[in-house]
């Protein structure tokens, strides 16, 4: 497949809320200065400071994994408001009618009508960015605020989503490994905080970070 024809969906971690928005308009200005081989790119949004306030109610308050859920999906969306609001970049909830450039995902509606996953904390929003890669067939991209997969205390270039699953604690979802290899799909972990290092993984080159195997 060509880069020109690509798709990647890109989430974006809660963590970078602070430099997120100048993160989107750097990748919306460079993609466009090379339209020919840019990949399109769907934002996934991360639950953040929203989802986290869930979490809390959640513990303390004892509310169902269901009502949760729901709770931290829209917490998402609210994610991706602010977003939107910061960056100028437009907004979708139909995966079937998706455009060139950038766009950013709501994905309440979406979730609502397909309910594809587990309730649980170890399934959030790093899984239905995988879930919506797969629908999409798009390369999936993790961006956060660390430099990738540690492993005895190093950043790994690369790991076997199934090795990843054995740690269990990681920097992503506990439930994203099993999603990645169900899907044969991989993905790749990179430091938000350095918008070239984003950039560079958009567009297929070599750069920092870590490849989760998936596909094996």
């Amino acid at each position: 497949m060509s880069i020109a024809k690509s798709r990647v969906v890109l989430k974006v971690g809660g963590s970078l809320m602070g430099n997120a928005p100048e993160l989107l308009i750097y990748l919306q200005e460079k993609l466009k200065s090379r339209p020919v081989s840019a990949p399109s790119v769907l934002i996934v949004p991360g639950g953040g400071v929203f989802a986290d306030s869930i979490r809390n109610l959640h513990e303390k308050e004892g509310i169902s994994d269901d009502a949760a859920h729901w709770m931290a999906i829209l917490g998402m969306e609210q994610y991706a408001y602010y977003l939107a609001d910061k960056s100028g970049i437009r907004t979708t909830d139909d995966l079937n009618r998706l455009t060139s450039g950038i766009s950013i995902l709501m994905p309440y509606r979406l979730l609502r009508s397909m309910d594809p996953l587990p309730h649980s904390w170890d399934v959030t929003s790093d899984c239905i960015a995988a879930w919506v890669a797969s629908i999409l067939d798009a390369r999936l991209v993790k961006v956060t605020d660390v430099d990738g997969v540690l492993i005895n205390g190093k950043t790994v270039a690369t790991v076997d989503a199934a090795k990843l699953k054995e740690m269990g604690e990681s920097c992503v979802d506990k439930m994203l490994p099993e999603l990645l290899i169900k899907d044969s799909r991989d993905c790749r972990v990179i430091n938000g905080n350095y918008p070239e290092r984003v950039l560079a993984a958009l567009e297929e080159k070599a750069v920092r970070g870590t490849l989760i195997k998936g596909n094996i």
